[in-house]
Formats: C-alpha cells, sequence, structure tokens
C-alpha cells in the first residue's frame, strides 16, 4: 500500500457522476410532491428542483435503500476501473459488479458517472498499453454500456501533485512528445494521450449515436488560487487542456477532495473557477465531494455544515455547474473515514444524518443564485461526425454580430465578489485575420492583478497590458479568443484597447 493519503485514497476508489437534463426533469417529476413552494425532504429531489443532480459513489454491496432515495446519480467507485474490467489486450473481463450498479440505477432512475477509461493509477493490465490498445479498450467499455452511461471519466488526474500545472510522467503520459519543445501538446506533430483518448472516445459516441458526455477529472483544481493566494496552476493547466480540446470534452470534473493539504482547501474563488470553465461551455461537476473535518478545527457540526454550505452554494451559483456527487454515503464507509467528511454517520444500511447534510439540504432548496453566467456558453452538442484533424484549436467564442471593420477590439465580461474579480477578456479580428494582438486596460486605484491566463500579462496595477500566447494569437476574420485574468480590488468601468499585429 502507498504511503501518502492521497495515494491510499486512490487505490480505494475515484469516480465521479453525471447529469441529463431530461432524465433530471423526470427525477423532478417522480420525486415532487405537495405545493410547487414547498421543501423537498431529499437531496435528490431538491437538487433536481434547483435543475443538477445530486449524486453518491457506491460498490455493489451498498445498494442500500438510502441510495435511490436520497440520490439521482450513482458513479462505481472502482467497478469500472481498468483494474477491474480491463485485460491486456483491451478487453472486457468480470463487468458483473459494474452491470449490478448500472441495473440498479437503471432501475432507480438515476444517473451513471463511468469512472474511468484512462488513468495512471489502478490500470491493472493495461499498465504500459499503447495508444491503439487504451483506444481498443475505451471503445469496448463505451459500448458495452452505450447510453445508460450519461457521463464518462475518459481522462483521469492527468497533472502532477503540488502545484507544478505540469502533466505527469507517468504512463500513460510517457507517450506524449513535445515535438517542436515548445512546453505544450497541442501543436501538430505532437503525440498527447489525452487528445488522442478524447477523440477515440469522442468517435466511438458519435458512431453508436450514444447521449454520454465526455469528462475530465481531476483533484486540487477547485479554486483559482491556493492557500496564501498563489495561483492554481493546476487548474490553470486543466482549463488551457480544456480550451485547446473543446470540440471533444463535455464536461469537466473538479473532484473537491478538500482537506487541510494547502492545495485542497475552499477558497473563496471556488465559483469563479467553475464559472471560467463554464464560459467554455462544457458542464462542470463537483464530482468526488467529501470536506475533511480539520477543515473546521474537527467539528462536523456547525462548523462543517457551513464548509459544505460555500461548496454547495458555488455551485448552485454557476448555471453549468449540473452536478454534485460526495465520495460515499456515511463516514465510516468512506477512503478517508478518520476525517469525518460525508453527509450521514452509521453504516451497513442504517445510518443518521449529519448538520451537513441539514445544511445541503438547506442550501439546494433555496435554489440557483441570482449569479448568471457572464459570457454566453458554446455549444456542448457533439458534432454529427467524427472529428477529422485533432491538431486545429477550436474557437473559443462566437463571433460578433459587426465585428471591427480593421484590426481587432476587445471587450470584458467580469465576475465579482467582495474584495477581488474574475475578468474574462474576448478579442475580435476585423475584416481581415490576425496574427497577433495586444490589450492595453487601465486599473482602478487599489486593484492589482494576481492571477492570467491564456495571455501574457505585463504589470499588475494601474495601467496593464495583456499579449496573446503561442497558440491563440492567430484569429482569422470576424473569430474570437478569450483569455482571463484574477485581480484583488474593483475592476468596473473597464476599456480594453486592442492592437492587433
Amino acid at each position: 500500500m502507498n504511503s501518502s493519503p492521497r495515494q491510499r485514497r486512490k487505490i480505494i476508489g475515484t469516480a465521479l457522476p453525471a447529469a441529463v437534463l431530461m432524465l433530471v426533469s423526470s427525477a423532478v417529476a417522480v420525486q415532487s410532491v405537495g405545493p410547487a413552494a414547498a421543501a423537498e425532504t431529499t437531496l435528490r429531489a431538491a437538487a433536481a428542483k434547483a435543475g443538477l443532480f445530486f449524486g453518491v459513489a457506491a460498490s455493489p454491496n451498498r445498494l442500500y435503500p438510502i441510495v435511490g432515495q436520497e440520490f439521482g446519480q450513482l458513479t462505481p467507485e472502482n467497478d469500472m476501473k481498468p483494474d477491474r474490467i480491463a485485460t491486456s489486450s483491451g478487453g472486457l473481463q468480470n463487468t458483473g459488479g459494474a452491470d449490478t450498479l448500472v441495473n440498479h440505477a437503471q432501475s432507480n432512475n438515476m444517473l451513471v458517472r463511468g469512472h474511468t477509461l484512462v488513468w495512471h493509477s489502478q490500470a491493472g493490465a493495461l499498465q504500459g498499453a499503447s495508444q491503439a490498445t487504451l483506444n481498443t479498450f475505451i471503445g469496448n467499455a463505451i459500448n458495452r454500456w452505450g447510453s445508460r452511461i450519461a457521463y464518462w471519466d475518459v481522462v483521469n488526474e492527468a497533472l502532477e501533485d503540488n502545484n507544478t500545472g505540469r502533466r505527469r510522467n507517468q504512463w500513460p503520459h510517457t507517450m506524449n512528445r513535445d515535438a517542436n519543445g515548445d512546453g505544450d501538446f497541442f501543436d501538430a506533430g505532437d503525440t498527447d494521450v489525452i487528445r488522442d483518448s478524447f477523440i477515440r472516445a469522442k468517435q466511438v459516441v458519435q458512431a453508436g449515436g450514444y447521449t454520454t458526455k465526455l469528462c475530465i477529472n481531476d483533484y486540487d483544481v477547485e479554486g483559482l488560487t491556493v492557500q496564501g493566494g498563489t495561483p492554481n496552476r493546476k487548474a490553470n493547466a486543466l482549463y488551457d487542456i480544456v480550451r485547446n480540446y473543446r470540440q471533444y470534452i463535455d464536461c469537466v470534473g473538479f473532484q473537491a477532495h478538500f482537506n487541510d493539504n494547502p492545495n485542497s482547501i475552499i477558497t473563496d474563488d471556488l465559483q469563479a473557477n467553475i464559472q471560467r470553465f463554464a464560459d467554455l461551455g462544457v458542464e462542470v461537476h463537483l464530482s468526488e465531494v467529501d470536506i475533511d473535518d480539520d477543515l473546521s478545527n474537527n467539528d462536523i457540526g456547525a462548523g462543517q455544515a457551513e464548509n459544505y454550505r460555500k461548496v454547495v452554494r458555488a455551485c448552485l451559483n454557476v448555471a453549468k455547474c449540473t452536478g454534485i456527487t460526495v465520495w460515499g454515503i456515511s463516514d465510516s464507509e468512506s477512503w478517508r473515514s478518520s476525517e469525518r467528511g460525508l453527509l450521514f454517520t452509521g453504516g451497513n444500511g442504517s445510518y443518521q444524518k449529519k448538520a451537513a447534510y441539514h445544511a445541503v439540504l438547506d442550501e439546494l432548496n433555496k435554489g440557483r443564485g441570482s449569479v448568471t453566467p457572464t459570457t454566453p456558453p458554446v455549444t456542448t452538442a457533439p458534432p454529427t461526425t467524427p472529428p477529422v484533424d485533432p491538431t486545429t484549436p477550436p474557437p473559443t467564442t462566437a463571433p460578433p454580430t459587426t465585428p471591427p471593420t480593421t484590426g481587432c477590439s476587445a471587450t470584458v465580461s467580469l465576475n465579482s465578489w467582495t474584495g477581488g474579480f474574475v475578468a474574462t477578456v474576448r478579442v475580435t479580428a476585423g475584416t481581415a485575420p490576425i496574427s497577433g494582438w495586444t490589450v492595453r486596460l487601465t486599473l482602478p486605484s487599489g486593484t492589482t492583478v494576481t492571477n492570467t491566463w491564456s495571455a501574457n500579462a505585463s504589470g499588475t496595477s494601474g495601467t496593464v497590458q495583456f499579449s496573446n500566447v503561442n497558440y491563440n494569437g492567430a484569429v482569422s476574420a470576424g473569430q474570437s479568443t478569450e483569455f482571463g485574468f484574477q485581480g484583488t480590488g474593483t475592476a468596473t468601468g473597464l476599456t480594453p484597447v486592442c492592437t492587433a499585429s
């Protein structure tokens, strides 16, 4: 057994949830009772009324009545991982446990999240396999359950620990090759196991006519910052992956295993980070939630309940945050039982609700907040034909109705909270293509830029300047690209000036 708590947890389980709005709507019809204004009495019903799913990770021996009563989504904790179901040639074996979970979910009108197809850990017979073998396994797994799986975690935990912002160097990421040495894997000629696995999964889904959505999942990616206000480089790296491969990726899972690790705390900018991913047009899920009692001074009463409120509210305030899944039913049955991070005590089918349960139920019953997406989301509908050119990055936003006649223009959208903000800047080319751009802004007095993504920044206060990075300088006529930055203070009244090259 590995020594680190993170590694020990991963040997036990790492799955996730999923949501199809049609099914969520049907869940509302089944669960809702009494007057429309009445508060719901289960997590499942309250979440469905708010327009998202509330799920749980489980195993075949824990399919107690509470699973279908309280939860509208089911993630197999271990039974769909490669070490359980994959052969060395990419075939399937020992699918009985997974079949039991899928059948149970279907019988109880629950969504299922398949977890997981490509992962450096618990790879079993796939360890060291080629991309071709991984592609075989991806096809076999998706086809076995088809649309009965609402979401699949195609790639899991691709990024290093300790906030480096780098890809892992373990298999299967040893298959990556940065052909031109520019430090990314987004160029023609590069080998990228993330891209190639998603391309294969998308082709299988399209060929089968499935409704399944394809997700990337990771931990310590929840906030824009980590403890001390340091930029969350791991979250930024995940953002770049999703932005570059948006045509293949439908959803993002923030695992949300919150603990006292400096990179795993609950930050005030959790909602802002959810929002910036949502602005790419993907669904965002809090996919493996548990909250260490250390974050509330060993308090599983009001302190832990308040932490759960913050996390649930951050999701509810973003329209495309469409699901929350807790990683188990009760503390005693959790991979981190000593940290008492779940919503129930007890075990073996006899459970008692904690203060955290009541806080979550109350927050769900309050419904969606007044915060709406700051930019129109990109459509998530899959293309009607399989993707052909995996090296061409997708356009990040729709073009404005009236593009500038020459050069470029820029607009700013803000997501603000007390003491801070996230700015999303859209750069639009005029009637001719551009090969590079620079955006200049004058910030209000007392406002400071603390974090930037998808741009090179010059200056942190007063007049600041942002220029394109290598992958988003070339913009076709009338098309757009985006970058973002986070800051402290306020950012009202910003007037961006765009210069093209």
